[in-house]
């Protein structure tokens, strides 16, 4: 493993200072360590009536939301130790840890039903486009470009509804833990929807 690791001066010149690839490593997975946390959080949470706001926060990884008509960013976390990169981004982890709750109940729905090999295809290829949209709407907003931003949540609220047109097409699940996942993938799919709606709300009024 520490091979794979290289300390060599010219790779790590253009690293933050004192930042080794060995860092960045560790960085990347704590990345994917929280949207685990986040995807497990929300599935418990979730089940129990609270919000995606609420589950969030919950998470330490608040967002903008809206209340009395205005939007306000409530979050406290503090990367003061961290580069701001997308991979700490609130909306990015929330997004993705959604994305991998999705894609878990979509995978044993698969096995249950034995969907039919182009709609099994068709969703998957929408949940990678729209994963692809909230992530560049995500640094779009880091990067001030916030018409960018808006039009990329846009265009992930319409994958959203594409996979909701889809999804209607899956074979109902003989069992009841099968049809339990369809209706948790179709509160899934609401709940980013929203999300990416509110964004790009709160992005048209200049809110965020």
């Amino acid at each position: 493993m520490d091979d794979f690791f290289s300390e060599n001066p010219f790779d790590s010149s253009e690293l933050p200072q004192g930042w080794s690839e060995r860092d960045w490593y560790g960085y990347l997975k704590k990345s994917e360590t929280e949207i685990a946390r986040f995807a497990s959080i929300y599935s418990v949470n979730r089940l129990r009536g609270k919000s995606l706001e609420e589950i969030a926060k919950i998470a330490g990884w608040t967002m903008p939301t809206k209340e009395g008509g205005e939007y306000y960013d409530e979050s406290e976390a503090e990367y003061a130790d961290e580069p701001w990169t997308l991979l700490n981004h609130p909306i990015y982890i929330i997004s993705k840890g959604l994305l991998k709750c999705l894609q878990e109940h979509f995978g044993r729905v698969v096995s249950e039903t034995q969907m039919p090999p182009d709609l099994v295809w068709d969703i998957s290829k929408s949940l990678i486009e729209t994963s692809s949209f909230m992530a560049l709407a995500a640094n779009s907003t880091d990067l001030s470009e916030d018409i960018l931003a808006r039009c990329n949540y846009k265009m992930a609220a319409t994958k959203l509804n594409e996979i909701i047109a889809k999804t209607s097409k899956i074979p109902e699940p003989k069992s009841e833990q099968g049809r339990e996942r369809i209706r948790r993938i179709n509160s899934i799919i609401f709940d980013m929807r929203q999300l990416c709606l509110n964004m790009a709300e709160g992005l048209s009024v200049g809110k965020f």
